[in-house]
Order: structure tokens, then C-alpha cells, then sequence
């Protein structure tokens, strides 16, 4: 592209993140209607595409009392929908059945977990199965098992598929259809085989594009004009130790906006930093925020 062309473009894409962010403020709620909880940042697996090598802070589980304060925030905020999961394994948080009952029973519509599908057997899947939870995400890579095993180290292809399998069908003989059982998969090398293998499996499939972690794996390609990240607008994301992230990609906690233990969830929602942020996203100077500046995420 010529320098011209990359102006123009370049032009035409910060008028277009105006309207965009500007439309988002004017429907930002006071507090956010989705929220990420990551009760636990422990994970058994050692996946190609994750960066957990350099995630850079402490590894534990969520407090039950930080747990249940941020559950009864999010309540008191009309939060629609909790996401139970972070930068680790959330079927490595034996209280994770008992948390999402608590979630349901305090109220919050909406409840789903992402998992890697490796410990969704036994008593774990039973627990599950009766506690509430509305879905359930099993990542699910590759068109067949040699593929999977390359791609999620740690893991083994049959295994995951058989506990799901098992999990789908005790869910069927029960009568229910919660939780949905839903496949994301954001690599393959067949999409028509990855289909036919989870065919009877999940509920449906996600076909995803993975995204460089906010910069740490691999590069954002320059010749594209960025928009509005609407995270910033929208979700928000409380770290194990009760820190606000920046956003779900901000897996060492870069860019910390608040602590729940500090400071109530609408007032950091709400702060100065958040909206400064909002802001840079709003003028198209993401590159002055460095968890930002070379992510693949929100492009036109």
C-alpha cells in the first residue's frame, strides 16, 4: 500500500473509531454486564498457542470471601452474565460446583466456564451437572487426535473427547439441556473434519481465530487500522488475588485498574484510568498503551 493509501485509510479508521466509541460510551452501563472471575490461574496443560510461561505473577486460588464480595457486587450491578474462569484450568478449583451454585442462587442469569476438558469426569461432571451452570466451553483444537496432541501438550485427544461424550450423555438422561456444551476451537487444519468429529459431541462448535496474548506471541500486522476494543466498554476482569485487568487478554496483569479488596467494583469501572483508557482506544493511540500497542485483537 502506498504512503497515500495508508493515510487515507488511516484517516478514514480514526473517524470510524469516533463513532464507534462514542456510540459505546452513550450505552455503557454504570457497571459492566458481563463479568470474568478467575477463581484459580492453575492449568495442568502446556498448550503451544498460551503464554503461561511468562505469566509473571503468583499462582492460587480465589479466597472464597473476595469470591462471594465480588459475586454479590456484581448482583448489586445487574450483572448479566459471569464468566468463571481466568488464565488457569477452572476445573482445577475444587469449589468451582459450589461457587457457581452460589452465583446462580444469589441471582446472576447467567453462568459459563471455559475449560480444557481434561478433568470433566466423575464427580466433577456430576457436581456440574447439578449445580446451575448454564455452559460450558470445552476447547477443542485440530481436525483429528494426532493434531489436537501437537497443539494442546499435556492433554490427550481421546481422553477429552471421551469425557465429553460422557458428560453430553449424562446431561441427556437427566432431561435437561443445561449446561449448553460448546466446542471452541480456534485452530485446525480442517474445518469440515473438525465438524465431523465433534458431530454428537457438543452442542455446537465456535469456530474461533487465535489472537497473540496482547503482543506476547507474535506480532499485530501493520498495514490494518485498529478500532475500539469494546472490552473497555463492556467486561471486566478480576484477577485471582482480586486485581481488575485491564481486560481477559492481560494474563500477567499489566495493566492493573483497581483491587477489589481496595475499592468497591463500580467505583474502579468507573476511574479515572478506565476512562483515560477508553479514551486513547476512542483516538486511535492505542500504541501509548503498551498491553495494547501490538495486540491482534479489534481491527477493521
Amino acid at each position: 500500500m502506498t504512503a497515500l493509501g495508508q493515510s487515507l485509510l488511516g484517516t478514514v479508521g480514526s473517524v470510524v473509531s469516533y463513532v464507534i466509541a462514542d456510540t459505546m460510551t452513550l450505552l455503557r452501563q454504570p457497571f459492566p454486564k458481563t463479568v470474568r472471575i478467575e477463581t484459580t490461574n492453575h492449568c495442568q496443560a502446556d498448550c503451544v498457542f498460551c503464554p503461561r510461561s511468562t505469566i509473571g505473577r503468583a499462582k492460587g486460588n480465589m479466597k472464597q470471601d473476595l469470591f462471594e464480595k465480588v459475586v454479590q457486587q456484581c448482583v448489586q450491578g445487574g450483572v448479566r452474565l459471569l464468566h468463571l474462569h481466568g488464565y488457569g484450568e477452572p476445573l482445577i478449583d475444587k469449589q468451582l460446583p459450589d461457587r457457581i451454585r452460589y452465583c446462580k442462587e444469589a441471582g446472576i442469569p447467567k453462568v459459563k466456564i471455559f475449560t480444557n476438558g481434561d478433568l470433566l469426569r466423575g464427580e466433577v461432571a456430576q457436581r456440574l451437572l447439578n449445580c446451575g451452570l448454564d455452559e460450558i466451553k470445552i476447547s477443542i483444537d485440530g481436525s483429528d487426535g494426532e493434531e489436537f496432541n501437537k497443539l494442546r501438550i499435556g492433554l490427550n485427544h481421546a481422553k477429552v473427547l471421551d469425557n465429553v461424550r460422557d458428560f453430553r450423555r449424562l446431561r441427556d438422561e437427566a432431561g435437561t439441556t443445561k449446561p449448553v456444551i460448546v466446542a471452541a476451537t480456534c485452530q485446525t487444519s480442517n474445518r469440515q473434519q473438525t465438524e465431523k468429529m465433534l458431530n454428537g459431541v457438543v452442542d455446537r462448535i465456535d469456530f474461533t481465530h487465535i489472537h497473540n496474548w496482547g503482543g506476547a506471541l507474535g506480532d499485530a500486522e501493520a498495514q490494518k487500522v485498529r478500532k475500539p476494543c469494546d472490552r473497555l466498554w463492556r467486561t471486566m476482569t478480576v484477577l485471582v488475588n482480586g486485581d481488575i485487568a485491564l481486560c481477559c487478554l492481560d494474563y500477567s496483569g499489566k495493566e492493573v485498574l483497581g483491587n477489589v479488596n481496595d475499592s468497591p467494583m463500580i467505583d474502579i469501572w468507573n476511574n479515572a484510568r478506565y476512562n483515560e483508557l477508553r479514551t486513547l482506544h476512542r483516538e486511535s493511540r492505542q500504541s501509548e498503551i503498551p498491553l495494547c500497542s501490538n495486540c491482534t485483537k479489534c481491527f477493521f
